[in-house]
C-alpha cells in the first residue's frame, strides 16, 4: 500500500517544493527491489548523525520479530524536495498495555520511531512535513500514539513537537520523568581521561584492577567473530542478575544472530568480552557509527562478581575505545547509575515521550497515565519516609552484587 500526500499545510509558501509520500514497508523493501528502499538508504548514507537503528536493514530486521505487532503496518515516510528524497520517519508496530478496565485489560496500538529521531535533514520545515506524514499514519491506522524513545531535552526534535502550536497535529505527552543522560567526551589518551578522577579516586581504581587480577578484553567487531560472540553472552547472560529481574537479555537465537552479523557487515559493531582465567566473565552489546559509541547492554557472572567485572570491563573499554578507531562520544544510553555518574563527563536529560492524535481519547490516555504517575510518586514517597525503600534498595544491591549460593554453582 502506498499513500502519496502533497504536502502543503504544514509549509511555508517558499518551501512549496517539499512533498510527502507514505508507503507501507512490505515485502518490496525487504527484496529491495522498489524505490522506497533505496531512497531510505540514500538518506542514511548521507545523514552524519544517523544511528544504526535507523539503518533499512536493521529495521527491517526489527520488524520481522515474532514479537513486533502484526495488526498494524509499519511505514516509511519520506520527504522529497524537488523530486530528491531529503528526510525520513520509520514507523515500526508497538503495542502498549493499559490498565484494566471491568476487569478486561485494553490496548494501545501504536508505533514507535525508529533510532528515536527523524533521518536526514534537521532543516525545520522538513521535519515538520515528516511529522505531518506521521499523523496521517495515526489517521489511516486509527493508532494511538508514536513512541520517542530516550529523546534530549536539548534535542531540536523535542524542542519542535513541545510548541504548543504543533499540538493540533501531534499532542505532546511525557509518560515519565527525563533522566540523567551520560555520556564521556573521550580525550585523544587515556591519561588525559584518567585526570578527570580525583587522585583518591584513580589509587582506587588502580587497587581494584590489582585485586581483580589479570584479565584481558576481546573487541568484537567481525562477521566470523559474532556466532562465539553470542554464545558466551548467552551463557553469562543466564547467570546475571539483569536476567533475573528483567528476563534473559542474549537469546542467541537465528534473528539475534542475523541482527548482529548485518551490524558487522555494516562496520557498526563494536561490541567486548572480559576474559578472566581464560573463562568470559562480563559482555557489553555496542555499536559504533557517526563517531559515537552506543552502549547498549552489559552484563557479568554473578558466580565471578567478586572484583566488579563490570566495572573492570567498562574501564578496559573505555582504554580501548581511547586507543583504536577512537569516537567522538561514548554514549552510556538512556537511565541513570551511580557508575554512569563515576566515568561520565558529559550529563543531559533525556526520557521517552509520545505523541498523541488530538481528541478525546489523547485526553484520556494522558489523564490515565497521569493518575498512575502521581500514585507511582506517593507510594514512592510513603516509602522513602518510613525508611522502607532504602532497606529495598540496600537488599537488592546486596542480591545483584552477591555470587549464588556455593551449592548452586556445584550443582551447575
Amino acid at each position: 500500500m502506498s499513500l502519496v500526500i502533497e504536502h502543503r499545510t504544514l509549509a511555508r509558501p517558499q518551501q512549496s517544493d517539499l512533498t510527502i509520500s507514505v508507503h507501507e514497508i512490505d515485502e518490496s523493501f525487504s527484496l529491495r527491489i522498489g524505490q522506497g528502499y533505496w531512497n531510505w538508504r540514500s538518506i542514511f548514507d548521507r545523514d552524519t548523525r544517523a544511528g544504526i537503528l535507523q539503518h533499512p536493514d536493521c529495521v527491517l530486521a526489527e520488524i520481522a520479530k515474532p514479537s513486533t505487532p502484526r495488526s498494524t503496518p509499519a511505514f516509511f515516510v519520506q520527504c522529497h524536495r524537488q523530486n530528491t528524497p531529503v528526510g525520513a520517519a520509520v514507523l515500526v508496530p508497538k503495542n502498549l498495555a493499559g490498565g484494566k478496565r471491568f476487569g478486561a485489560l485494553w490496548q494501545l496500538r501504536g508505533y514507535f520511531l525508529a533510532g528515536g529521531r527523524l533521518l536526514g535533514s534537521e532543516d525545520e520545515m522538513v521535519q515538520r512535513a515528516l511529522l505531518g506524514g506521521v499523523r496521517q499514519c495515526l489517521d489511516q491506522t486509527r493508532s494511538d500514539f508514536v513512541l520517542i524513545e530516550n529523546i534530549d531535552d536539548t534535542d531540536s526534535l523535542f524542542a519542535l513537537v513541545n510548541r504548543p502550536e504543533h499540538a493540533s497535529v501531534l499532542k505532546l505527552f511525557t509518560p515519565a520523568p527525563f533522566q540523567p543522560h551520560h555520556r564521556i567526551a573521550l580525550p585523544q589518551t587515556i591519561e588525559e581521561y584518567l585526570k578527570k578522577f580525583s587522585s583518591k579516586t584513580r589509587n582506587t581504581l588502580k587497587r581494584k584492577q590489582k585485586q581483580f587480577g589479570e584479565c584481558r578484553v576481546e573487541r568484537i567487531t567481525e562477521v566470523d567473530q559474532v556466532a562465539d560472540f553470542l554464545g558466551h553472552a548467552h551463557e553469562i547472560s543466564k547467570h546475571s542478575w539483569q536476567t533475573e529481574l528483567l528476563g534473559l537479555r542474549v537469546t542467541n537465537d537465528a534473528a539475534e544472530l542475523q541482527f548482529f552479523t548485518t551490524l558487522a557487515i555494516e562496520r557498526a559493531l563494536r561490541s567486548y568480552l572480559l576474559w578472566k582465567d581464560d573463562k568470559p566473565v562480563s559482555f557489553c552489546l555496542g555499536t559504533q557509527l557517526n563517531g559515537v559509541f552506543n552502549y547498549e547492554e552489559v552484563a557479568y557472572d554473578r558466580r565471578c562478581a567478586e572484583g566488579s567485572p563490570g566495572q573492570m570491563l567498562v574501564l578496559r573499554m573505555i582504554e580501548d575505545l581511547i586507543g583504536y578507531e577512537r569516537p567522538a562520544t561514548f554514549d552510556f544510553g538512556f537511565g541513570d547509575a551511580e557508575y554512569k555518574r563515576q566515568f561520565a563527563n558529559l550529563t543531559t536529560s533525556s526520557g521517552n515521550v509520545w505523541l498523541l492524535r488530538p481528541g478525546l481519547k489523547a485526553a484520556f490516555i494522558e489523564r490515565y497515565f497521569r493518575g498512575r504517575q502521581w500514585l507511582a510518586r506517593s507510594a514512592r514517597n510513603l516509602l522513602a519516609n518510613t525508611g522502607v525503600l532504602q532497606q529495598i534498595k540496600r537488599r537488592l544491591r546486596q542480591e545483584r552484587e552477591a555470587p549464588p549460593p556455593a551449592a548452586s554453582v556445584e550443582q551447575e
